[in-house]
């Protein structure tokens, strides 16, 4: 599926849109991902080509989520952002997220709720532009372990001080963040759960309507080869046990449950399934 594209999945009576903010080499594999043998990671080249660059490395696909909903739009994730955001620096360009929506006939004004899986530059980085919140009319929904875990690193240095006030301060400034602690429905059939470890706060937003399910899995997964090496961390896990445990629970719900879709934000699919083969072990298939 070429990354260019917008696909659509219709879960029952609800749409999920995937939306490509950008995609580039993002350096050795052995730097994202140290917990990994790279004799062992490599050898996933041939099975998932699309998530390795240049010189053995990994291609970091960004990829947000548009949900409709009840009448409602939610956006999961808002990308790497433009100037003057974190992101755009060591990703080598902005993100193309509001290009993507202009593109499916959104403005973001329309946007009534932004969920952030987690506080990291390449899903939150979006969130304001020029200044001021991008997504003027919508709730940000975020979970406080996370907030609070950024409001104590911003005191530690100069670099988190500044992510804080580029990216968080002027959502707190206009009334638009909104906290949640564990588990919370957003709308009848759309639902946030917590999934600690990748950070504090991360969560999954898990989509259900009918007999149909997609989990939007945020960065539980961050390459498919952690679907059979769960214990092989991103150098972004902020808690790399808790991580895989997460990680570990999920791909036993996935593997004994056909029937359920994962959306995975850095995968070359968008859209996708995990079931295990012949060796017990879990993988991808792209739909």
């Amino acid at each position: 599926m070429s990354e260019q594209m917008r696909p659509t999945l219709e879960i029952g009576q609800i749409t999920v849109t995937a939306l490509l903010d950008g995609a580039a080499d993002a350096g050795p594999m052995a730097d994202s991902f140290p917990g990994a043998p790279q004799d062992q990671a490599l050898a996933y080249r041939d099975r998932y080509p699309g998530v390795f660059g240049a010189n053995d490395g990994w291609h970091l696909i960004v990829r947000t989520w548009l949900i409709r909903a009840e009448g409602t739009l939610i956006l999961v994730d808002t990308g790497i952002g433009r100037d003057g955001a974190p992101g755009p620096e060591w990703f080598g360009s902005n993100g193309r997220l509001l290009e993507e929506l202009e593109a499916d006939g959104v403005a973001p004004a329309d946007v009534d709720t932004v969920v952030i899986t987690h506080i990291h530059d390449d899903h939150l980085g979006g969130t304001v532009v020029a200044g001021k919140p991008a997504f003027p009319e919508a709730r940000y929904v975020i979970q406080t372990a996370d907030i609070s875990w950024q409001r104590e690193l911003a005191t530690k240095s100069e670099e988190d001080h500044a992510f804080w006030n580029i990216l968080l301060q002027p959502l707190e400034d206009a009334g638009l963040l909104h906290e949640i602690q564990g588990d919370a429905e957003l709308v009848s059939g759309v639902r946030a759960q917590l999934m600690p470890g990748h950070t504090p706060g991360h969560q999954v937003v898990r989509v259900g309507s009918g007999t149909e399910r997609l989990l939007i899995s945020g960065d539980a997964f961050t390459h498919p080869m952690q679907l059979e090496h769960p214990d092989w961390t991103n150098v972004s896990d902020n808690d790399p046990a808790g991580a895989a445990a997460s990680r570990r629970k999920l791909i036993t719900e996935l593997g004994s449950d056909p029937g359920l879709l994962i959306a995975p934000t850095h995968f070359e699919g968008p859209f996708g399934r995990v079931s295990p083969g012949q060796d017990g072990l879990s993988g991808w298939r792209s739909l």
